[in-house]
């Protein structure tokens, strides 16, 4: 066989691979799915009876959400079928999603590691094998966390308190601070950077800041007060270790005794002067001693009769009689006239 021969049967058997195609390859769909999921279907809503290709591009476009759970009806995107929901096409057999979770409805074509969390009642991803699932909680959580996580009752079946969004169903990343209160992580950041370090919820500080502390104490020792106010006093409460204690009033802040934070609240009303205080203290306890000696004195000491003397008897005597005499005057001028 010459050169040209070669070429000629070369040609013929590239154009007969170039015509033949696979099952798969008539299956496959160039662009498919939507900006949430790559998918071969889309689902008839049961609430509006409309098609969409998954629950996000539901709720982007009406007034209300649509529970994916309770969807019945797929239509393929390959050979636009309407059926049942089920993990294949029954009339082209294309599988809906490499990942596949009938009791959730999803379909993804998208590795995430996805797997499904009985506790949590809905498919996560990042791998069955880095999360547990917290009972208390209610929740998957980071292994890293196994044992060493506040647990609190229900914690991800709420808003976020930053955005109000629900937390549980969410596909935002979620920030774990160690008060256990949850929220979006980009809601945590953007508290950040507007300079809010305290949990919305709680309250308690959200990061390590003993930096700041540190810094704080520099400024109070650099900025002295004014004499009329130096000796004043304020009964604080502690937002981390919830203790109170009585510090000395400071513009820059109120440093509470037990653990050294300046996140803290003036309670019991407002700052007043030391020795004004005292000077209170010490009147109140002047007048409470004076109350209980005068409440436990013996009242028969004051009113017991003593015994008069012979002398003093005797001039008792004629007073009374001389006073009767003059009376006993009065009465007969009186009746004579």
């Amino acid at each position: 066989m010459d050169k040209e021969e070669e070429k000629v049967a070369s040609d013929s058997v590239d154009g007969i691979d170039k015509n033949i195609k696979s099952d798969d390859e008539d299956n496959e769909v160039p662009h498919y799915g939507c900006d949430h999921y790559k998918r071969k279907s889309k689902f008839v809503t049961p609430c509006c009876n409309k098609v969409y290709t998954c629950r996000f591009c539901h709720d982007e476009q009406e007034t209300h959400s649509v529970n994916r759970k309770e969807v019945t009806e797929l239509i393929c995107v390959v050979c636009d079928t309407r059926q049942p929901v089920q993990a294949t096409c029954q009339n082209c057999n294309v599988r809906f999603g490499n990942y596949t979770c009938l009791e959730c409805n999803l379909f993804d074509d998208d590795d995430k590691s996805q797997y499904h969390c009985d506790g949590c009642g809905i498919c996560r991803v990042g791998g069955r094998d880095r999360f547990f699932h917290c009972a208390t909680c209610n929740m998957c959580l980071p292994v890293q966390l196994k044992n060493g996580h506040k647990c609190v009752e229900n914690v991800s079946h709420s808003n976020c308190p930053v955005c109000l969004d629900d937390i549980h169903t969410s596909r935002i990343p979620c920030h774990i601070p160690d008060c256990g209160h949850l929220l979006h992580r980009i809601c945590f950041e953007e508290l950040l950077h507007s300079g809010h370090y305290a949990c919305p919820t709680c309250q308690v500080s959200l990061l390590d800041m003993t930096d700041l502390w540190r810094y704080l104490d520099q400024e109070v020792s650099l900025t002295p007060m004014p004499l009329e106010y130096k000796l004043y006093k304020a009964e604080i409460l502690c937002k981390d270790c919830h203790e109170e204690s009585t510090v000395k009033f400071h513009v820059v802040g109120l440093k509470c005794l037990h653990c050294g934070s300046y996140n803290t609240c003036r309670i019991k009303g407002s700052p007043c002067p030391a020795d004004l205080d005292a000077q209170e203290a010490s009147d109140s306890t002047e007048s409470t001693d004076a109350t209980e000696s005068i409440e436990t004195a013996d009242p028969t000491e004051a009113i017991e009769p003593t015994e008069p003397t012979d002398e003093q008897a005797a001039e008792t005597i004629d007073e009374e009689v001389a006073g009767c005499s003059g009376v006993t005057d009065d009465n007969q001028q009186t009746e004579s006239d």
